[in-house]
C-alpha cells in the first residue's frame, strides 16, 4: 500500500502522518510476505533483544536513503517495502518507510514497537526525523532500529524534542 499526503506543516502534521504510520503497521504486520520474512529473520533467536537486533541488522542489509519529493509525504506500506526487498535486493525509501518496516518485522515476531519522533535545537522545534525501537514484552531494553541515521546529516548531538508513540 502506497499513502500520498500533502505534508501538512506543524505538529498537526507529524501527528496525522504517524496516525497513519501506525495504522499501515497494523494492517500490514501479520501479512503473509511481512510474517514469513520476519519470522526468517528471528529464526532460531528465542531472546527478543537478539530478534530485534537481527530485524536491524536486515534492515540494514536491504534498506536505503532515499528522500520524499519536496512537500509530499509518501509512505510505503511494509508489505510492498518487503516484497521490494525480496524482489530487487533493496528498497528505497525514507526514515518513516524504514520506520513502519521495523515495526511491523518486530510486531510479527511479537516484539512491542514503537515510534520515536524529534526535533532538533530547542524544545519547540519541528520535528524531522522519526526511527523504531523494538523490546521484547516485559523489558525495558529498547533496541533502536534508526539505519537511516548516517545518512540524514541530521545534528543528532542537538536533539531537542522527542516523541515516542507506541505502534
Amino acid at each position: 500500500m502506497l499513502a500520498s499526503l500533502p505534508l501538512p506543516s506543524g505538529d498537526f502534521g507529524t501527528y496525522l502522518t504517524l496516525g497513519r504510520m501506525r495504522a499501515m503497521v497494523l494492517s500490514e504486520f501479520m501479512l503473509p510476505d511481512v510474517r514469513l520474512t520476519a519470522v526468517r529473520i528471528a529464526s532460531g533467536l528465542r531472546d527478543g533483544t537478539e530478534q530485534a537486533v537481527a530485524i536491524r541488522g536486515w534492515l540494514e542489509d536491504h534498506v536505503s536513503l532515499m528522500r520524499d519529493p519536496d512537500g509530499v509525504e509518501m509512505l510505503h506500506g511494509p508489505k510492498w517495502q518487503v516484497r521490494t526487498a525480496l524482489t530487487q535486493g533493496i528498497v528505497n525509501v525514507d526514515c518513516d518507510d524504514v520506520a513502519m518496516l521495523a515495526a511491523a518485522l518486530g510486531k510479527a515476531v511479537g516484539l512491542r514497537a514503537r515510534f520515536v519522533v524529534v526535533g532538533f535545537g530547542s524544545p519547540k522545534a519541528p520535528f524531522r526525523h522519526v526511527w523504531t525501537e523494538l523490546a521484547s514484552p516485559g523489558s525495558n531494553v529498547w533496541i533502536e532500529c534508526d539505519i537511516t541515521r548516517p545518512s540524514q546529516g541530521l545534528p543528532f548531538e542537538a536533539i531537542g524534542r522527542v516523541l515516542r508513540v507506541g505502534v
